[in-house]
Order: structure tokens, then C-alpha cells, then sequence
């Protein structure tokens, strides 16, 4: 699997530029990387909930002054931190239960939190193959005109970034199985 490096070096490669060696190396596009890439990979983890990023978690319920009054609900929870939560998708299994984000907690009427959620990884040696490639790509667009100086190519990027996304998550949404269809009312009188 790919080091951070070896992604930036891909993400160099789609601009037409050499690759790094490090994040060391004493050059522009070296620094642009180190700097760009951990908000790159995280944006795109939180853009959609990658199989490969997906963990779940038992949430503490917290007490005295960390419990956030006046939203309506009876509990807070702290969001995980290890991993951490880039974006809370589901509680309990169940899509009907009310809760919300506020900050870096969660509250909820629930009396005992299981989160699904998006965490932080940031060991590319567990990133799907897809999801490596979004991620050069989203990088490459997003440090194409400080290296190349060319408008053109950032705007190509981002529509090739586009397409890699939505071929990555048409593929990825297809490791898992399908949900029933939910008729609804109009349809059962036909």
C-alpha cells in the first residue's frame, strides 16, 4: 500500500511534476503537500462514509457541566477521539432515533449510544484503492495552480476529481447489501 508521500507523489504526477522523496525535501511542492494533505484526506473521508473508514463505537455518556442543556434532548455523549469522529452517520442502527451534533458532542433521549461514524484514519495502508486515488486527485486540484501557475488545470482537476468520486463511491456503495424497498401508500392503491 502507499505512503502519504507516495499518494502526494501521485498527486505531483497528475500535474505533470516530478515526484517528492519526502516530506522533507527543501522544495515548494514538498511543503504544499505536507501542508495540504491532511485536510485534503480528511475532507474527502468526510464527503462520503467509506467502508474502509467506517467504525463503531460505545459513546460515554457525560454528566454535570459537560451536559449540554437547552437542546431538547436528555443525554450527552463525547464524540470518540480514538479514532476520531470526522462525521456521525447512524445511532443505535435505527435511522428514526432524533440526535444531533453540537460541537464535539452528541446528544439524544437515548439512554445508551452506539455510533457509526466516520473516523479519522491516517494510515493510508487502510484506505481502499479508490479512495487513495480520490484523494490524489482532490490534492492534485487543490495544489495545482501554487505548482503550475495554470487555472485551466485546477478546473480540470476538479472536474476529474468529481468523476473519481462518484465512480469510487458507486463501487464502494456495492460492498454491502441492498435495503429493502418501502412501498409507499400511493403506490399499494395501484
Amino acid at each position: 500500500m502507499p505512503s502519504e508521500v507516495e499518494i502526494c507523489s501521485d498527486a505531483l504526477l497528475l500535474l505533470g511534476e516530478e515526484p517528492i522523496l519526502s516530506f522533507d525535501d527543501l522544495t515548494k511542492k514538498a511543503r504544499l503537500c505536507s501542508r495540504f494533505y491532511p485536510q485534503v484526506r480528511d475532507a474527502v473521508l468526510r464527503a462520503y462514509p467509506w467502508r474502509c473508514a467506517i467504525v463503531l463505537g460505545v459513546l460515554n455518556q457525560l454528566a454535570g457541566s459537560d451536559v449540554l442543556v437547552g437542546t431538547g434532548y436528555s443525554y450527552t455523549y463525547q464524540l470518540p477521539v480514538d479514532p476520531y469522529c470526522l462525521r456521525a452517520l447512524l445511532l443505535n442502527d435505527d435511522k428514526a432515533i432524533p440526535w444531533e451534533v453540537i460541537g464535539r458532542k452528541l446528544v439524544t433521549d437515548e439512554s445508551v449510544v452506539t455510533l457509526k461514524y466516520i473516523a479519522k484514519i491516517t494510515d493510508p495502508g487502510l484506505f481502499d484503492s479508490l479512495l487513495i486515488d480520490v484523494i490524489a486527485t482532490r490534492l492534485a486540484q487543490q495544489i495545482a495552480y501554487p505548482v503550475t501557475g495554470n487555472p485551466a488545470m485546477t478546473k480540470a482537476l476538479i472536474d476529474i476529481y468529481q468523476m473519481k468520486l462518484m465512480e469510487a463511491r458507486s463501487i464502494d456503495s456495492m460492498e454491502g447489501s441492498i435495503e429493502d424497498y418501502e412501498s409507499s401508500g400511493l403506490l399499494d392503491v395501484r
